[in-house]
């Protein structure tokens, strides 16, 4: 009966620490992923970005609704970005399991001309086949007061806009539109400056 319980127990220690190991190596791994990715989407490197992520990727918010609903969708809005110096900045990164859950500031062009704070957020990243599957996008403390003062200076520009017919909006998140409004912020800028 003693060896018995001591081959139980070594197998139990075994796997135990196999286990760790693991995760370790496993969490190791996706903090890669991670640090790969958003510098990636800082130079706005579309095929990194593309070889990071699953092919059904998405961003939601705490709530459910979503923000980026595919591949094509966060594409389209990296190529915006890069018109408008779109950044993350990585101020914090821990794991739990297979999970990696960070806080990123995000600002762009938009912040510079109306002359907006920039916004943290805690988000967490899952996986798949060592492939980033979904960010999960949480809120910090602090940010409706941040929200609401941007809100302030978006509503500002707009008004600009429509006194001067200037299209500010557009369906299309893309490149396209990303360029056009660099031009409107830029003349909304220099006339505010």
């Amino acid at each position: 009966m003693t060896n018995s319980f001591l081959r139980q127990t070594l197998l139990t220690v075994f796997l135990i620490i196999i286990s760790c190991s693991s995760t370790k190596i496993n969490n190791s791994k996706n903090k890669e992923i991670v640090n790969s990715f958003i510098n990636a989407r800082n130079n706005y490197n579309i095929e990194k970005v593309s070889s990071l992520i699953e092919n059904d990727y998405s961003e939601t918010f705490i709530d459910g609704s979503k923000e980026i609903e595919n591949k094509t969708q966060l594409i389209d809005g990296i190529l915006w970005g890069k018109e408008l110096d779109s950044k993350i900045k990585l101020l914090s990164m821990n794991s739990d399991g297979n999970k990696i859950i960070t806080i990123e500031e995000n600002t762009n062009y938009l912040d510079v001309a109306l002359k907006r704070k920039s916004r943290k957020f805690k988000i967490i990243y899952t996986f798949r086949n060592n492939k980033i599957l979904n960010q999960k996008i949480d809120t910090l403390p602090g940010f409706y007061q941040i929200s609401k003062f941007n809100s302030e200076r978006y509503k500002e520009f707009v008004k600009y806009c429509n006194q001067n017919n200037l299209t500010y909006n557009h369906h299309s998140f893309n490149q396209e539109f990303g360029i056009h409004l660099r031009k409107v912020l830029e003349k909304y800028k220099n006339v505010n400056e």
